[in-house]
């Protein structure tokens, strides 16, 4: 479990920095054996997305304003 709580850690970090090679290749030798850990990445990838999507949404549209 510790291994994971590590790999799920630096997954959630490569969102917001750059991953050092050695946190790299931790992370790609850890996913092919953990499936807890491949659905993580796939979940956070989905909210990444989401999050990306509703902010265009609500994002306003400045250039087709008539002030």
């Amino acid at each position: 479990m510790g291994k994971c709580k590590y790999i799920t850690r630096l997954l959630s970090d490569a969102l917001d920095r750059s991953l050092t090679t050695g946190e790299w290749v931790a992370i790609r030798l850890h996913l092919p054996t953990c499936s807890g850990c491949r659905n993580y990445r796939k979940q956070i990838g989905l909210l990444r997305d989401a999050a990306h999507a509703m902010s265009a949404i609500s994002a306003p549209d400045t250039a087709s304003r008539d002030d």
